[in-house]
Formats: structure tokens, C-alpha cells, sequence
């Protein structure tokens, strides 16, 4: 098998499985470990696929070799403690929305992933996560409104110094550090305050928090349980602070 040939398998295995090891591409390519090392360096070089420890992963998008400053733009798959969990956590939100309704999304690694669910639809996004922006853009969808302001490079994302008056949304989506009785907390200073403007122009706000982080308190509260109206989570969440939601009449979704 040629080394093009090859390469297109190990892309195309990514495609639906997002990892591979290297133990894997030699039983599906049928040569060496070496040859296959050799591969995938060859492609993270490309900017095709991540280069991770005993194999590689999907980039998430776009194609870094075209654009080689937003190499680290993009979370990648091995940032995600489970990348499976957040992605079924994106979808679910996303299935929430009706065509064409307005939502605004916050910045994190899981709201990115609502990104790839949204694309075929009429739902219109307002954001200042500058990945999801610039995946949103890169795949030439129609129905983005940008909130613009200062470009805040080490957090990827935009802040106004203004209120947008003009905006109204049907759901607010924010991910989070931790989530406990005191609410949904996160540590990061400028998301919160930036977060905290969308609220005043949503209905209703949905939080994206990955099931390790049910139960753990991860900094500043950015909205406590009165504020909250639906958790999306994974099915491992702490089934105790799961009851305390909804006997604070917190919609619960597990997936």
C-alpha cells in the first residue's frame, strides 16, 4: 500500500472514530509500527491529524496547515477529559433549539462543540468565543451574529465594554467550572462578566457541565440554581446534587 493510500485510511478511520492508536493502524494497515509512526508524523506535520502519545486524533477544525496561526486556536480532543461525554452533551443542547430560534453561546470546550450541530440548521448564534466564530465562519454559516469588542487573546474571546441592547435570545448556553448547591461556578474572570451581560437578553439559560464537574465548586459563581433552568451532564454526574436540581426545579438531561 502506497503512503497516500495509507494516509487516507488513517484520516478517514479519524473522521468516525476521532483516535486511533498506533497498535491499531498496523492491524488495519497491515505494516509496520514504524511505518505508521512515520505516518502519522507526517500528517501532524500536515496539519491533518494530532500527533498524541501511542497514536493520533481528529483536528476538530479547520485545517491548521492552510492557516498555521490558529495552530492551538482549536481545542483538540485530548483537551477534553471525555471528549465523548461533552460531544453528546453539545448535541443534546442543540437538539433543544427550534429552527430559527435566537441563542446565544458562551465561550468553553463543550458550547464549541455545539458548532458542528448547528450547521444545518436556521438557529441564529450570537457568540464572542472567537472558535466558534471562526469554525462557524470557516464552514459559511449564514446565521451568526458577532458580539465585538477587545480581542482577549489568552482567553479566545471577545469583550465589550457595552451592552447589547438590541439582542434577545431564546437560550442562553454557558459551560462551567463545577457545579454545586451554590450554583454554576467558573474561574475564569472575564467569561464570567461577559456572561453575565448575555443573561439580561436570554429567556432561559442552559448549563453544559461535564459530569466530574457535578458536585465540585471551580471558582467565582457565575449563575446560582434560581438562575439555572436546564443542566445538561453525563450519566456518571453525582446523583445527589442530580436530585438538588430538580428539587430546584432545575430540568435535568443526561446523556
Amino acid at each position: 500500500m502506497t503512503s497516500r493510500a495509507r494516509h487516507h485510511k488513517i484520516l478517514d478511520y479519524l473522521q468516525e472514530h476521532t483516535i486511533v492508536t498506533v497498535k491499531q493502524l498496523v492491524e488495519i494497515l497491515q505494516c509496520s509500527p514504524a511505518t505508521v509512526r512515520r505516518d502519522i508524523t507526517e500528517l501532524d506535520a500536515e496539519g491533518k491529524l494530532k500527533k498524541i502519545r501511542n497514536g493520533a486524533e481528529k483536528i476538530l477544525s479547520p485545517n491548521v496547515a492552510e492557516s498555521p496561526g490558529m495552530k492551538g486556536f482549536y481545542p483538540n480532543i485530548s483537551d477534553y477529559n471525555n471528549y465523548q461525554e461533552c460531544d453528546r452533551i453539545a448535541h443534546k443542547a442543540v437538539s433543544i433549539c427550534q429552527d430559527k430560534d435566537n441563542i446565544f453561546i458562551g465561550e468553553g470546550k463543550t458550547t464549541f462543540l455545539m458548532g458542528k450541530y448547528v450547521l444545518n440548521s436556521h438557529i441564529h448564534v450570537y457568540s464572542n468565543s472567537l472558535p466558534l466564530i471562526t469554525y462557524l465562519i470557516s464552514q459559511d454559516y449564514p446565521h451568526l451574529v458577532v458580539l465585538g469588542g477587545q480581542y482577549i487573546k489568552n482567553q479566545n474571546m471577545l469583550v465589550s465594554p457595552d451592552t447589547h441592547v438590541s439582542y434577545q435570545g431564546r437560550y442562553m448556553f454557558v459551560s462551567g467550572d463545577g457545579l454545586t448547591e451554590a450554583g454554576l461556578t467558573k474561574s475564569a474572570l472575564l467569561a464570567f462578566m461577559e456572561e453575565k451581560k448575555m443573561l439580561r437578553y436570554a429567556d432561559k439559560v442552559i448549563a453544559l457541565v461535564d459530569s466530574e464537574k457535578i458536585g465540585v465548586f471551580g471558582g467565582i459563581s457565575l449563575f446560582s440554581l434560581d438562575e439555572l433552568d436546564v443542566v445538561i451532564t453525563g450519566t456518571g454526574a453525582d446523583p445527589n446534587i442530580i436530585a438538588m436540581l430538580e428539587d430546584k426545579n432545575v430540568q435535568v438531561h443526561l446523556v
